[in-house]
Protein backbone atom coordinates (compact mmCIF):
# COMPACT_ATOMS: atom_id res chain seq x y z
CA UNK A 1 0.00 0.00 0.00
CA UNK A 2 1.23 3.42 -0.84
CA UNK A 3 2.46 5.07 2.31
CA UNK A 4 5.13 7.63 2.95
CA UNK A 5 8.03 5.21 3.21
CA UNK A 6 11.56 6.53 3.41
CA UNK A 7 13.32 3.37 2.33
CA UNK A 8 12.07 1.12 -0.46
CA UNK A 9 8.47 1.83 -1.12
CA UNK A 10 6.98 -1.27 0.22
CA UNK A 11 3.83 -0.17 1.64
CA UNK A 12 1.41 -2.98 1.84
CA UNK A 13 2.43 -4.12 5.30
CA UNK A 14 2.24 -0.48 6.35
CA UNK A 15 -1.55 -0.47 6.14
CA UNK A 16 -2.78 -1.37 9.55
CA UNK A 17 -6.23 0.18 9.38
CA UNK A 18 -9.02 0.20 6.85
CA UNK A 19 -8.36 3.78 5.94
CA UNK A 20 -5.93 5.43 8.31
CA UNK A 21 -2.22 5.70 7.77
CA UNK A 22 0.14 3.58 9.81
CA UNK A 23 3.91 3.77 10.16
CA UNK A 24 5.69 2.75 6.98
CA UNK A 25 8.44 1.09 8.91
CA UNK A 26 7.88 -0.59 12.28
CA UNK A 27 8.58 1.86 15.07
CA UNK A 28 10.39 0.38 18.05
CA UNK A 29 8.20 0.73 21.14
CA UNK A 30 9.60 2.50 24.18
CA UNK A 31 9.33 -0.75 26.12
CA UNK A 32 8.77 -4.38 25.26
CA UNK A 33 5.22 -5.17 24.26
CA UNK A 34 3.02 -6.70 26.94
CA UNK A 35 -0.32 -7.47 25.37
CA UNK A 36 -1.68 -9.23 28.45
CA UNK A 37 -1.39 -5.87 30.23
CA UNK A 38 -3.27 -4.22 27.34
CA UNK A 39 -6.54 -5.98 28.23
CA UNK A 40 -9.56 -3.67 28.34
CA UNK A 41 -13.30 -4.07 28.96
CA UNK A 42 -15.08 -4.54 25.65
CA UNK A 43 -18.44 -4.86 23.99
CA UNK A 44 -19.38 -6.32 20.61
CA UNK A 45 -21.18 -4.41 17.87
CA UNK A 46 -22.75 -5.73 14.69
CA UNK A 47 -20.76 -3.62 12.24
CA UNK A 48 -23.60 -3.59 9.70
CA UNK A 49 -26.26 -2.22 12.02
CA UNK A 50 -24.37 -0.68 14.95
CA UNK A 51 -26.39 -2.76 17.41
CA UNK A 52 -24.61 -4.08 20.46
CA UNK A 53 -24.88 -7.85 20.63
CA UNK A 54 -24.59 -10.32 23.47
CA UNK A 55 -20.98 -11.31 24.04
CA UNK A 56 -21.81 -14.99 24.61
CA UNK A 57 -23.77 -15.04 21.35
CA UNK A 58 -20.76 -13.52 19.58
CA UNK A 59 -18.46 -16.30 20.74
CA UNK A 60 -21.04 -18.92 19.75
CA UNK A 61 -21.28 -17.35 16.31
CA UNK A 62 -17.52 -17.55 15.87
CA UNK A 63 -17.66 -21.27 16.70
CA UNK A 64 -19.70 -21.86 13.57
CA UNK A 65 -17.21 -20.28 11.17
CA UNK A 66 -14.39 -21.75 9.15
CA UNK A 67 -12.38 -18.52 9.05
CA UNK A 68 -12.25 -15.76 11.65
CA UNK A 69 -10.13 -12.84 10.42
CA UNK A 70 -9.06 -10.58 13.28
CA UNK A 71 -7.57 -7.27 12.22
CA UNK A 72 -4.97 -5.06 13.82
CA UNK A 73 -3.23 -1.75 13.63
CA UNK A 74 0.24 -3.23 13.84
CA UNK A 75 1.66 -1.09 16.69
CA UNK A 76 -1.51 -1.15 18.83
CA UNK A 77 -1.16 -3.51 21.82
CA UNK A 78 -4.91 -3.41 22.57
CA UNK A 79 -5.66 -4.80 19.12
CA UNK A 80 -3.18 -7.61 19.69
CA UNK A 81 -4.85 -8.37 23.01
CA UNK A 82 -8.16 -8.84 21.14
CA UNK A 83 -6.43 -11.32 18.84
CA UNK A 84 -5.16 -13.21 21.88
CA UNK A 85 -8.66 -13.15 23.38
CA UNK A 86 -10.19 -14.61 20.20
CA UNK A 87 -7.56 -17.34 20.01
CA UNK A 88 -7.97 -18.17 23.70
CA UNK A 89 -11.77 -18.29 23.63
CA UNK A 90 -11.88 -20.48 20.55
CA UNK A 91 -9.20 -22.77 21.97
CA UNK A 92 -11.41 -23.26 25.03
CA UNK A 93 -14.68 -23.67 23.15
CA UNK A 94 -13.79 -25.64 20.03
CA UNK A 95 -13.28 -29.24 21.09
CA UNK A 96 -14.17 -31.34 18.06
CA UNK A 97 -12.45 -29.37 15.31
CA UNK A 98 -8.85 -28.75 14.32
CA UNK A 99 -7.72 -25.18 14.94
CA UNK A 100 -5.13 -23.17 13.05
CA UNK A 101 -3.57 -19.75 13.44
CA UNK A 102 -2.81 -18.17 10.07
CA UNK A 103 -0.58 -15.11 10.02
CA UNK A 104 0.19 -12.28 7.62
CA UNK A 105 3.46 -11.90 9.52
CA UNK A 106 5.02 -15.08 8.06
CA UNK A 107 5.63 -15.68 4.36
CA UNK A 108 4.96 -19.00 2.65
CA UNK A 109 8.60 -20.09 2.23
CA UNK A 110 8.85 -20.31 6.04
CA UNK A 111 5.98 -22.75 6.58
CA UNK A 112 8.39 -25.52 7.54
CA UNK A 113 9.79 -23.35 10.31
CA UNK A 114 6.29 -22.77 11.73
CA UNK A 115 5.65 -26.52 11.54
CA UNK A 116 8.82 -27.21 13.49
CA UNK A 117 7.93 -24.63 16.13
CA UNK A 118 4.37 -25.99 16.49
CA UNK A 119 5.83 -29.48 16.90
CA UNK A 120 8.28 -28.14 19.52
CA UNK A 121 11.28 -29.21 17.46
CA UNK A 122 12.73 -25.69 17.66
CA UNK A 123 12.48 -22.89 20.21
CA UNK A 124 11.22 -19.35 19.83
CA UNK A 125 14.67 -17.92 19.17
CA UNK A 126 15.11 -20.30 16.23
CA UNK A 127 11.64 -19.44 14.93
CA UNK A 128 12.50 -15.75 14.85
CA UNK A 129 16.00 -16.21 13.47
CA UNK A 130 15.09 -18.67 10.71
CA UNK A 131 12.07 -16.66 9.54
CA UNK A 132 14.09 -13.39 9.62
CA UNK A 133 11.40 -11.82 11.77
CA UNK A 134 13.24 -8.56 12.42
CA UNK A 135 13.96 -7.98 8.74
CA UNK A 136 10.74 -9.29 7.18
CA UNK A 137 8.21 -8.09 9.74
CA UNK A 138 10.00 -6.06 12.37
CA UNK A 139 7.27 -5.30 14.90
CA UNK A 140 7.97 -6.37 18.46
CA UNK A 141 7.40 -10.12 18.69
CA UNK A 142 5.88 -9.46 22.10
CA UNK A 143 2.75 -8.34 20.24
CA UNK A 144 2.39 -11.79 18.67
CA UNK A 145 4.21 -14.30 20.87
CA UNK A 146 1.41 -14.81 23.45
CA UNK A 147 -1.16 -15.58 20.73
CA UNK A 148 1.20 -17.94 18.92
CA UNK A 149 2.05 -19.71 22.17
CA UNK A 150 -1.64 -20.02 23.04
CA UNK A 151 -2.30 -21.58 19.65
CA UNK A 152 0.50 -24.10 20.09
CA UNK A 153 -0.72 -24.94 23.59
CA UNK A 154 -4.13 -25.72 22.07
CA UNK A 155 -2.57 -28.01 19.47
CA UNK A 156 -3.39 -25.61 16.64
CA UNK A 157 -1.51 -25.60 13.36
CA UNK A 158 0.48 -22.49 12.45
CA UNK A 159 0.05 -21.31 8.87
CA UNK A 160 2.31 -18.90 6.97
CA UNK A 161 -0.20 -16.98 4.85
CA UNK A 162 1.78 -14.34 3.07
CA UNK A 163 3.42 -14.07 -0.34
CA UNK A 164 7.22 -13.92 -0.42
CA UNK A 165 8.45 -10.36 -0.02
CA UNK A 166 10.71 -10.78 -3.05
CA UNK A 167 7.66 -11.47 -5.24
CA UNK A 168 5.42 -8.64 -4.08
CA UNK A 169 8.26 -6.14 -4.06
CA UNK A 170 9.16 -6.98 -7.64
CA UNK A 171 5.54 -6.62 -8.72
CA UNK A 172 5.23 -3.26 -6.97
CA UNK A 173 8.32 -1.90 -8.69
CA UNK A 174 8.24 -3.60 -12.09
CA UNK A 175 4.82 -5.12 -12.62
CA UNK A 176 3.69 -8.69 -13.24
CA UNK A 177 5.17 -8.70 -16.73
CA UNK A 178 8.63 -8.57 -15.15
CA UNK A 179 8.18 -11.92 -13.38
CA UNK A 180 10.00 -15.04 -14.51
CA UNK A 181 7.96 -18.18 -15.29
CA UNK A 182 8.86 -19.60 -11.87
CA UNK A 183 7.73 -16.39 -10.18
CA UNK A 184 4.48 -16.32 -12.14
CA UNK A 185 3.81 -19.88 -11.00
CA UNK A 186 3.73 -18.57 -7.43
CA UNK A 187 0.85 -16.21 -8.15
CA UNK A 188 -2.58 -17.09 -6.82
CA UNK A 189 -5.72 -16.60 -8.88
CA UNK A 190 -6.22 -12.84 -9.03
CA UNK A 191 -9.35 -10.71 -9.16
CA UNK A 192 -8.28 -7.20 -10.17
CA UNK A 193 -11.81 -6.10 -11.06
CA UNK A 194 -13.35 -5.94 -7.59
CA UNK A 195 -14.92 -2.48 -7.70
CA UNK A 196 -15.43 -2.28 -3.94
CA UNK A 197 -11.78 -3.07 -3.27
CA UNK A 198 -10.53 -0.62 -5.87
CA UNK A 199 -12.84 2.09 -4.47
CA UNK A 200 -11.44 1.42 -0.97
CA UNK A 201 -7.92 1.64 -2.35
CA UNK A 202 -8.58 4.84 -4.30
CA UNK A 203 -10.20 6.41 -1.25
CA UNK A 204 -7.15 5.54 0.82
CA UNK A 205 -4.84 7.00 -1.82
CA UNK A 206 -6.95 10.13 -1.96
CA UNK A 207 -6.74 10.58 1.80
CA UNK A 208 -2.96 10.24 1.57
CA UNK A 209 -2.85 12.82 -1.22
CA UNK A 210 -4.51 15.28 1.12
CA UNK A 211 -1.76 14.72 3.65
CA UNK A 212 1.08 15.32 1.24
CA UNK A 213 3.05 12.89 -0.90
CA UNK A 214 0.63 10.22 -2.07
CA UNK A 215 2.70 7.58 -3.71
CA UNK A 216 5.59 6.91 -1.40
CA UNK A 217 9.28 7.57 -1.82
CA UNK A 218 11.84 5.21 -3.22
CA UNK A 219 14.82 6.81 -1.49
CA UNK A 220 15.36 9.59 0.98
CA UNK A 221 18.27 10.94 -1.06
CA UNK A 222 18.82 11.83 -4.69
CA UNK A 223 17.43 14.36 -7.13
CA UNK A 224 13.71 14.82 -7.70
CA UNK A 225 14.08 13.19 -11.13
CA UNK A 226 15.81 10.18 -9.58
CA UNK A 227 13.13 9.86 -6.92
CA UNK A 228 10.39 10.04 -9.55
CA UNK A 229 12.10 7.39 -11.66
CA UNK A 230 12.28 5.04 -8.67
CA UNK A 231 8.63 5.41 -7.71
CA UNK A 232 6.51 2.43 -8.70
CA UNK A 233 3.45 2.98 -10.85
CA UNK A 234 0.23 3.17 -8.85
CA UNK A 235 -1.30 0.21 -10.71
CA UNK A 236 1.73 -1.95 -9.93
CA UNK A 237 1.47 -1.20 -6.24
CA UNK A 238 -2.26 -1.96 -6.34
CA UNK A 239 -1.43 -5.24 -8.07
CA UNK A 240 1.02 -6.09 -5.31
CA UNK A 241 -1.67 -5.37 -2.71
CA UNK A 242 -4.07 -7.71 -4.50
CA UNK A 243 -1.41 -10.43 -4.74
CA UNK A 244 -0.84 -10.06 -1.00
CA UNK A 245 -4.57 -10.42 -0.20
CA UNK A 246 -5.16 -13.22 -2.69
CA UNK A 247 -2.17 -15.19 -1.42
CA UNK A 248 -3.35 -14.98 2.17
CA UNK A 249 -6.87 -16.02 1.13
CA UNK A 250 -5.52 -18.92 -0.92
CA UNK A 251 -3.24 -20.08 1.90
CA UNK A 252 -6.15 -20.16 4.36
CA UNK A 253 -8.38 -22.02 1.91
CA UNK A 254 -5.68 -24.59 1.13
CA UNK A 255 -5.39 -25.38 4.83
CA UNK A 256 -9.16 -25.76 5.07
CA UNK A 257 -9.25 -28.02 2.03
CA UNK A 258 -6.75 -30.28 3.76
CA UNK A 259 -8.67 -29.96 7.05
CA UNK A 260 -12.38 -29.98 6.10
CA UNK A 261 -13.60 -29.68 9.70
CA UNK A 262 -11.07 -27.01 10.57
CA UNK A 263 -11.33 -23.44 11.85
CA UNK A 264 -8.54 -20.99 11.07
CA UNK A 265 -8.03 -17.73 12.94
CA UNK A 266 -6.33 -15.22 10.63
CA UNK A 267 -4.23 -12.36 11.97
CA UNK A 268 -3.75 -9.51 9.49
CA UNK A 269 -3.71 -5.76 9.29
CA UNK A 270 -7.12 -4.09 9.18
CA UNK A 271 -6.34 -3.05 5.61
CA UNK A 272 -6.34 -6.74 4.67
CA UNK A 273 -9.01 -8.06 7.01
CA UNK A 274 -12.21 -6.67 5.50
CA UNK A 275 -15.00 -7.53 3.08
CA UNK A 276 -13.28 -6.90 -0.24
CA UNK A 277 -9.81 -8.05 0.86
CA UNK A 278 -9.08 -11.44 2.47
CA UNK A 279 -12.72 -12.10 3.41
CA UNK A 280 -14.24 -11.65 -0.04
CA UNK A 281 -11.38 -13.49 -1.72
CA UNK A 282 -11.88 -16.48 0.58
CA UNK A 283 -15.59 -16.48 -0.25
CA UNK A 284 -14.78 -16.40 -3.96
CA UNK A 285 -12.89 -19.64 -3.38
CA UNK A 286 -16.00 -21.35 -2.05
CA UNK A 287 -15.70 -20.83 1.72
CA UNK A 288 -18.72 -18.86 2.93
CA UNK A 289 -18.35 -19.38 6.68
CA UNK A 290 -15.95 -16.49 7.18
CA UNK A 291 -16.24 -13.35 9.31
CA UNK A 292 -14.03 -10.39 10.06
CA UNK A 293 -13.50 -8.84 13.48
CA UNK A 294 -12.11 -5.34 13.87
CA UNK A 295 -10.84 -4.03 17.23
CA UNK A 296 -11.72 -0.37 17.80
CA UNK A 297 -10.86 1.88 20.72
CA UNK A 298 -13.99 3.68 21.94
CA UNK A 299 -12.57 7.17 21.60
CA UNK A 300 -14.04 10.15 19.77
CA UNK A 301 -14.94 9.26 16.18
CA UNK A 302 -13.37 5.80 15.97
CA UNK A 303 -16.55 3.75 16.25
CA UNK A 304 -18.58 6.20 14.16
CA UNK A 305 -15.99 6.02 11.37
CA UNK A 306 -16.10 2.22 11.35
CA UNK A 307 -19.91 2.20 11.24
CA UNK A 308 -20.23 4.92 8.60
CA UNK A 309 -18.61 2.70 5.97
CA UNK A 310 -19.00 -0.83 7.35
CA UNK A 311 -16.43 -3.26 5.97
CA UNK A 312 -16.42 -5.85 8.76
CA UNK A 313 -18.87 -8.17 10.45
CA UNK A 314 -18.09 -7.32 14.06
CA UNK A 315 -16.45 -4.52 15.99
CA UNK A 316 -14.79 -5.26 19.32
CA UNK A 317 -15.17 -1.89 21.02
CA UNK A 318 -12.54 -1.41 23.71
CA UNK A 319 -13.21 0.97 26.58
CA UNK A 320 -10.23 2.96 27.78
CA UNK A 321 -10.17 3.93 31.46
CA UNK A 322 -11.41 7.44 32.13
CA UNK A 323 -8.79 9.99 33.05
CA UNK A 324 -8.93 11.02 36.70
Amino acid sequence: MLARCAALVFLIACAGSNGAKSPARPQAPAQKANIEAAALPYSILDARTGHQIDTAAFWTQLDGQKVVCVGEDHPNPHHHWVQLEVMSKLAEQVKDRKLALGMEMFQRPFQGILDDYAAKRIDEASLLSRSAWEDRWGYDYGFYGPTIRRAVLAGAALVALNAPRELTRKIAHQGVSSLSPDEKAQLPQLDLDDKAHRAWWDDLMSSMDEGGHAHGQAHAEGSDDEKQADMPAADNVYMAQVVWDETMAESAVKWLQATPNGLIVVLAGNGHCHDSAIVGRIKRRGINEVVSVRPVLDTEGNVAEALAKPMNDFLVVLKLPQAR
